[in-house]
């Protein structure tokens, strides 16, 4: 079984988050495989290149994670509604990882 990936760097995950440091950099990995893990697992077989909603969503589930200025519900909500939406489309379900 393939696993999904998204080609962003840690740098562009620190902009999500509006932070310029890099003391969260290792936990921002983590969130991001944590993310293409969930998405997978409600039916997210293909992230098209350059997709700017899965890029969205990312965002979303960084900030519901982190509780961006301490408003992680309303994060949390919007990721699932975005991630609910992705899982429902033909574009995202397309193929599948079985090799």
């Amino acid at each position: 079984m393939r696993r999904l990936e998204l080609d962003i760097e840690v740098e562009e995950l620190r902009t999500m988050l509006r932070i310029r440091h890099e003391r969260l950099d290792g936990e921002l990995k983590d969130l991001k495989e944590a993310f293409l893990k969930d998405i997978s697992m409600c039916g997210v077989n293909t992230i098209p290149e350059g997709d700017a909603l899965t890029r969205a969503c990312l965002r979303l589930y960084l900030r519901w994670q982190q509780n961006y200025n301490g408003e992680a519900d309303r994060y949390k909500q919007a990721y699932l509604e975005t991630k609910t939406a992705m899982s429902l489309a033909a574009e995202y379900r397309e193929g599948n990882h079985e090799e």
